[in-house]
């Protein structure tokens, strides 16, 4: 299994606050079947601004620790990017990091602040003008979204990538987010899963097994290979995800 959003890089954003939950974590993971990681800590003016470099730097820190503690995952760096009219400039001159390297990038959308459609459109143009690939977090998530999951091709574009999360399956973020991805899976419009885990204590890992016989019951076998471990093994290895949706609904 590969995990390509979550928050245990220690002490960099809201997730894990230190070296000892990070490897907490990292067990319970590696306990959950998971084998490569991407690490995606926040990128959000002025509140998160740890670089690509700093973050690289406390990566081969987890890393010797890992040995040290027989952690036998693979780890990689990423960023979670808070959209912003400068994301193409940020990802250019190194300041943030891609989904392992790729040409993948995770995108961060407000929770609650509908942002216009011509404006979220022109900043991801801006950045796929670059030749990199959107990734869209969680878009089960945004409470303005959720009151339109049909319209979320049209708000986004059809050509961009939409990542959701496996503790929404469960209810782990309200009642209106799982009804949102049950509807979005329905028209194949979510391409991989991640946990966006952040911390010890709340930890999707620890009931993976009960996500995974849900989301079973809600997909077919082929989509079902393809959220958990084909598309995330393609976006590592920087290869092309395909669009499911086939009726735009």
């Amino acid at each position: 299994m590969i995990d390509l959003h979550c928050h245990i890089l220690p002490a960099v954003d809201d997730g894990s606050k230190n070296m000892e939950e990070t490897i907490a974590i990292l067990k319970k993971a590696e306990k959950a079947g998971f084998q490569k990681i991407c690490f995606t800590p926040h990128y959000a003016e002025p509140t998160y601004i740890n670089t690509k470099q700093e973050n690289l730097q406390i990566l081969e820190q987890v890393k010797r620790r890992m040995r040290d503690e027989n952690i036998s995952i693979e780890v990689f760096l990423g960023n979670e990017i808070f959209i912003h009219e400068d994301m193409e400039l940020f990802l250019e001159n190194g300041k943030v990091s891609t989904l392992a390297d790729s040409s993948y990038v995770l995108i961060e959308l407000p929770m609650y602040q509908e942002l216009p459609q011509e404006v979220v459109k022109k900043m991801l143009y801006k950045v796929k003008e670059k030749g990199f690939q959107v990734v869209i977090a969680h878009p089960e998530r945004y409470v303005y979204l959720q009151k339109k999951p049909k319209q979320i091709l049209e708000y986004f574009g059809e050509d961009v990538i939409f990542q959701g999360n496996y503790g929404s399956i469960i209810g782990g973020y309200g009642k209106e987010a799982q009804k949102t991805i049950k509807k979005l899976l329905k028209n194949k419009i979510i391409h991989y899963f991640s946990s966006d885990v952040h911390q010890f204590k709340r930890c999707f890992y620890d009931v993976f097994d009960e996500i995974n016989k849900k989301l079973q019951k809600m997909v077919d076998e082929e989509y079902f290979e393809k959220l958990t471990q084909i598309n995330p093994k393609l976006v590592i290895e920087n290869r092309e995800v395909k669009n499911e949706n086939m009726d735009g609904n």
